[in-house]
């Protein structure tokens, strides 16, 4: 499966090459940048699934030559974190506009030495069932828009997760569970992809929409272990209020079909869904709907109220019918860089089963 992680590299690579070349702009104006902006950060962040991490970010900004200081810029980050729960965390993902932010290649590289929280499926899972997985893993995000109309935008995706060392509690509930994944194997999923995105900025927007919507499946000949397809719909509105107060509401929904790994299941315990222990309730479908009231204190400084009611259920027919779990919560925000909107998030969530403390980068949705 280590092996599978190159095969990976090269689709990307094929892709980028295959919606590039479409591109016609001159050479010198893809080699040329303006407004680069490099802001290093030490990083310390608290997940109740990693404990405390500790390491380094580097936040590149930019924008190609020619591109007005109004479009979006592009952005890549690189990570390298190590938490005190023995996890190793090393990502770069990244969001690149061009020619006039008609083309837009967004996706992630990583490797990941990590453990999930299992508590079993559906939403009925109880919690004193818990235990963790161990999970070791390549992983490749990739997908290529190209904008057919104002705002909106087609694409093809690509994603990649080669799990090589699944380690389950001995006669615990997952290793007892009939379900598939239990022993590692290799996600290698192509897809299409339709975006609309009117977002006044990508880190903080304050104003607009973004509606993106996904159906993948497996390629057995891209090497994928399991044979499922997956949709999901992702839609975010974002009200202005008054000067720098701001609502934001996030409604998803996604069903996957059967034979779907049970690593790759919808699950609460997500940004949207804080407060929930991560993968608390997870099943093939998910709906959810998350708000947020973002609001300024002083300077950097501001804060936020939010609300979330979500469910899972074996399949979007029953998900309708499932009685939500809500969760609330309130946190603070503080600006590091003032021209891009870039912010650390702390935020304390509560469900009916407790609470969950998060200290991390940029905005839940």
């Amino acid at each position: 499966m280590k092996n599978n992680f190159w095969c990976a590299l090269v689709i990307v690579l094929v892709l980028n090459t295959m919606v590039m070349s479409g591109q016609n702009v001159s050479q010198a104006k893809v080699d040329t940048v303006k407004n680069v902006k490099f802001t290093p950060l030490p990083i310390v962040f608290f997940l109740p699934e990693t404990g405390f991490g500790f390491g380094a970010l580097g936040l590149l900004t930019f924008r190609s030559k020619g591109e007005s200081i109004e479009n979006r810029p592009s952005t890549v980050q690189l990570g390298l974190t190590y938490t005190t729960k023995k996890q190793i965390l090393l990502f770069a993902p990244f969001e690149l506009y061009a020619k006039e932010a008609q083309w837009r290649f967004v996706g992630e590289l990583g490797y990941y030495k990590y453990f999930y929280n299992f508590y079993g499926i559906g939403d009925d899972s109880k919690k004193e069932d818990f235990e963790v997985y161990d999970a070791t893993f390549g992983r490749v995000r990739f997908t290529a828009f190209r904008e057919v109309f104002s705002d909106f935008s087609l694409g093809i995706g690509y994603e990649y997760d080669g799990y090589y060392n699944i380690k389950v509690a001995e006669n615990g509930v997952l290793e007892n569970l009939d379900t598939e994944g239990k022993e590692g194997g290799t996600l290698s999923n192509m897809g299409i992809v339709a975006l609309y995105d009117t977002r006044d900025n990508i880190f903080n927007a304050s104003k607009g929409f973004f509606v993106q919507g996904s159906l993948f499946t497996g390629v057995k000949a891209l090497g994928s272990s399991f044979s499922y397809s997956k949709f999901d719909i992702d839609a975010r509105y974002y009200l202005q209020l008054k000067g720098k107060h701001v609502l934001a509401t996030n409604l998803f929904l996604g069903n996957s079909s059967s034979g779907t790994p049970f690593f790759d299941l919808n699950h609460l315990g997500t940004k949207r869904t804080r407060g929930h222990d991560n993968r608390r309730y997870q099943d093939n479908a998910e709906l959810s709907l998350a708000m947020e009231y973002r609001f300024p204190i002083a300077g950097r400084v501001g804060g936020v109220l939010f609300g979330s009611s979500a469910t899972v259920a074996p399949n979007l027919k029953t998900v309708f019918s499932t009685s939500h779990k809500p969760a609330f919560g309130a946190g603070l925000r503080y600006v590091v860089n003032k021209t891009e909107g870039t912010r650390i998030r702390v935020d304390y969530g509560r469900s009916n089963e407790g609470g969950n403390f998060y200290l991390t980068l940029k905005e839940a949705f």
